[in-house]
């Protein structure tokens, strides 16, 4: 560059084109940052979304397992337990109607 000014005129094409390319470098790197950021918070809630759901289904299943056991204690159990998740209403969604229908059928209750 020269004391009399010139601004990118002045500059060696080259020179231009290296701080163009460094620039839009920067700019895809950080677009694809935040891109990939925001898919990983997706990812994460999705899966633990799916977690939360396995976990309330094998509660569920463990607790119709113990209400139909022939043992007794384990039928006490299975239905004490039935009771609590009815009255918590675990399932969420289309899981609730399900699960709503088959706890009323070992709890004894009427639907809500």
């Amino acid at each position: 560059m020269t004391a009399g000014g010139g601004g990118l005129a002045a500059w060696l094409p080259l020179a231009v084109a290296t701080v163009v390319a460094a620039l839009v470098a920067t700019t895809l790197t950080l677009l694809v940052g935040v891109v990939g950021g925001c898919w990983a918070v997706v990812r994460w809630r999705r899966d633990v979304a799916r977690e939360e759901r396995d976990r309330a289904w094998s509660r569920f299943v463990w607790t119709v397992d113990q209400a139909c056991a022939a043992d007794v204690g384990r039928a006490e159990l299975g239905c004490a337990s039935a009771e609590a998740m009815y009255d918590m209403q675990i399932l969420r969604e289309d899981d609730a109607t399900v699960g709503s229908i088959v706890l009323e059928i070992i709890t004894g209750r009427n639907g809500r």
